[in-house]
This record gives structure tokens, C-alpha cells and sequence, in this order.
């Protein structure tokens, strides 16, 4: 579908329509906030334009977000009152936090506010249902939505679904640029192209997997995703993290694994970092493939095959990563990633990064100053590469 065709089909945001309305944002905050803290903020600070164009505008924000998966029940742990102190501090303003925005009365007492945040919308097992009630009950509070939240669009959930049916709806700032950096890369990307793979969920990597091997020039592959294809083909991965196969060597897509092995452009580490224990101090080892041992546990890419993948990269004219090449929840064992990161910055290509254990595992201020475009959804990500339908950017369409 050509892109700007796609895009004049959906409402995009602008400061004229929110002049003196109510204005629902579905943000996305779902970050880590340990001890309060919020380490990584790139997904806070995306949406903060938006709201800044809003109150500019005179319009009163009420924002929409969820953390974690609660699955409709109240977990301390999973607040967004952290965030809620954040945005104090970023917006220099007062952010009221609404504790229960369906208990009687709430609406009326938070009216005056020019900007609030709603506690985390997954609590309640409507959001989830996307139940049609539920998604009324939260456009009381508006006048007009606006989706700010690709990392969730590919959810059929109320806030980005029921809610969009109840109000005029729009496709924010940092959603545009989402969608229109993705389809660019997913139907006229700059040749070659090279896909990058890593992480686990082979299951769910296997049709974007399918598809790069039909329309990329060379597809990359590592971290849990590498381990798996190895054991398929009977090679020791040791004490490795793979994932299950279902009898007759097939995957529940219905590729055969050995033939995805025999095409030319998929490209598999060769040598590999290998360690006998997890922790970050244990004795590294670099191995070829062949010579894993059983008490091995595979953590990282080898020099050899970083060679290899940086001098694909070099050529490349547009680059799309999804997920690491190490054991990453060790810092140790992140130097592959790390390095891929440093090689993508390198070539004169198109960048498309996305993920969050890459995010975490390189940084989100060194991807944003060294790649085209950063991804703040990974599953969403995949799952438009793939062309799939977002409900929430479909709910969008006028």
C-alpha cells in the first residue's frame, strides 16, 4: 500500500482541533521505574510534544497508559504514580493522579485540571476485553482521543479501540512517525536490505523471519533464535536457552526449518562466546559452533561473525533490527550487541531499531544519536512489518 495513502486515511493530530477541549492521550508508560526511578524515559518523552501542543492549544490532557500486565487486577508494583512525579518535573506543572477514574464523582472533582494521568488502565479487566462499557465510561472525560501509543496498537484493547469509537480520533505526532518510518522500510526500502533478528519468540519472529527471506537481500540472525536453529539442525548448544520445536522439524507457521537453513541469505553466527556459569565475572570463551560443549552455555556472538555481519551492514542501503545477539541481563555479555549497534552507526544506510531488550541493552540516547529511527514497540513493530492490521491504528481510520 503506498504510504501516503495510508497515512490520509487516518485523522492526524493538529493543535487547532484540542482549543479549549478535553483531550484523552493514550500514552505509553510502560517503563521500569525501580525504587521510583526511571531509568530508560524515551517512550515518557515521545509523547511529551504532544501534550506540550495541547496545553499550548488550551486544552485540559487527560492521559491514558498502562504498565506492565496486571491483567485487570490492582499490583502496587505495577502504579503509574511514578510516573505521574515525572511528568511533574518534565512539564513544570502540577499532574494530579487519578487513583480510580470510575469512581463517582471523579470527574467533577479533577475538571479543573489542566493535565492529569490516569493510574494504570490495566487494572481494570475491561481495558483488556476491550469491553464497549468500559471504553463509554472513559470517554466521559474527553472530547476528542488521540493515540500516542504504537508499542500497544497491536492490542484490541478498550483505550485504543472502544474509546476511539466513542470520540473524533487521532493518530499523534509520535505514531505518524512510527508508521510512516516502518511502511517506508516495509514496501520501498533503499537496497540492500539487511534484516537483523535476535532475542527469543521464534514463534512469533517466524512469519517476519519468512518474509525477510523473500524481500531482503540478507537476513541476520542471532541470540535465542540462532541457539534454536542450531539445536534443529542437531548441533550442541549446551546448557544454551532454545526454544521447542513441534514434531517433523516444522514450526506452527508450517516452514521447514531445514529449508529455511539452505537459503543463501540467512546468515548465522559461526563462532559463538560461550561461559559454564551466568554470572558476569565467569571465564569467557569464544568457540566455533561445532565445539560447544554440554556444560556450555552460549552468551554472545564471536569476533569472526561480527566481521562478517558488520561487513553485510557496510553495503547495506536500509538496516531493521529486532532483538539482542547476547545474554544481555548479564552487562558482560552484551558486547555483540552492543557491537552491531556501533556497525549499524557506521554504515550510510536507512536505520530502523526496534525492541526493548536492544533498547536496554545498547541505550536509548546512543541508538537515537546514531540510527534513523528507533521503534518504541516491538511486538507492534512485528507485527506491522509483517502487514498485519493494528486494531489500534485501524480504529483510527475515517
Amino acid at each position: 500500500m503506498n504510504n501516503a495513502g495510508f497515512l490520509k486515511k487516518i485523522g492526524v493530530f493538529s493543535p487547532s482541533v484540542a482549543a479549549g477541549k478535553r483531550v484523552l492521550i493514550r500514552a505509553d508508560f510502560d517503563v521500569d521505574a525501580p525504587k521510583g526511578r526511571i531509568p530508560d524515559d524515551l517512550r515518557i518523552l515521545r509523547v511529551l510534544p504532544v501534550i506540550h501542543a495541547c496545553l499550548k492549544a488550551g486544552a485540559r490532557v487527560r492521559l491514558i497508559a498502562h504498565r506492565g500486565r496486571p491483567h485487570g487486577t490492582h499490583v502496587k508494583s505495577l502504579s503509574l504514580r511514578p510516573v505521574a512525579k515525572y511528568l511533574e518535573r518534565a512539564l513544570k506543572r502540577a499532574v494530579p493522579f487519578v487513583s480510580d477514574p470510575f469512581a463517582d464523582g471523579a470527574e467533577r472533582t479533577y475538571e479543573p485540571a489542566p493535565c492529569l494521568l490516569f493510574e494504570n488502565i490495566r487494572f481494570w479487566p475491561g481495558e483488556e476485553t476491550n469491553d464497549d462499557a468500559f471504553g463509554a465510561e472513559l470517554a466521559r472525560w474527553g472530547d476528542l482521543y488521540i493515540n500516542e501509543a504504537f508499542a500497544n496498537s497491536h492490542r484490541a484493547h478498550a483505550s485504543m479501540v472502544a474509546l476511539a469509537a466513542k470520540l473524533p480520533a487521532y493518530m499523534g505526532p509520535a505514531l505518524y512517525d512510527e508508521l510512516r518510518s516502518l511502511q517506508l522500510v516495509r514496501d520501498k526500502p533503499k537496497r540492500p536490505l539487511v534484516a537483523i533478528l535476535g532475542g527469543a519468540k521464534l514463534e512469533t519472529k517466524m512469519p517476519l523471519l519468512k518474509q525477510f527471506l523473500k524481500t531482503a537481500d540478507a537476513v541476520i540472525i542471532g541470540g535465542v533464535l540462532a541457539n534454536t536453529i542450531y539445536a534443529f539442525e542437531g548441533d550442541e548448544i549446551g546448557k544454551s536457552r532454545s526454544e521447542a520445536v513441534p514434531a517433523g522439524r516444522q514450526d506452527k507457521s508450517g516452514l521447514n526449518t531445514s529449508s529455511l537453513l539452505r537459503s543463501k541469505k540467512l546468515h548465522i553466527p559461526s563462532d559463538v562466546v560461550v561461559v559454564k556459569s551466568l554470572r558476569g565475572s565467569s571465564r569467557r570463551t569464544v568457540k566455533d559452533i561445532e565445539s560447544v560443549d554440554p556444560d556450555d552455555y552460549i552468551v554472545d556472538i564471536g569476533e569472526r561473525s561480527m566481521k562478517h555481519f558488520s561487513e553485510l551492514l557496510n553495503k547495506a542501503g536500509t538496516i531493521v533490527w529486532n532483538g539482542p545477539f547476547g545474554y544481555t541481563e548479564v552487562p558482560e555479555f552484551a558486547r555483540g550487541t552492543k557491537m552491531l549497534a556501533r556497525a549499524i552507526a557506521r554504515a550510510k544506510a536507512i536505520s530502523v531499531v526496534g525492541g526493548g531488550d536492544v533498547i536496554a541493552a545498547v541505550g536509548a540516547k546512543t541508538l537515537l544519536r546514531t540510527v534513523t529511527h528507533v521503534s518504541a514497540g516491538g511486538g507492534a513493530m512485528l507485527a506491522f512489518l509483517t502487514g498485519e492490521k493494528l486494531p489500534g491504528v485501524e480504529a483510527l481510520r475515517r
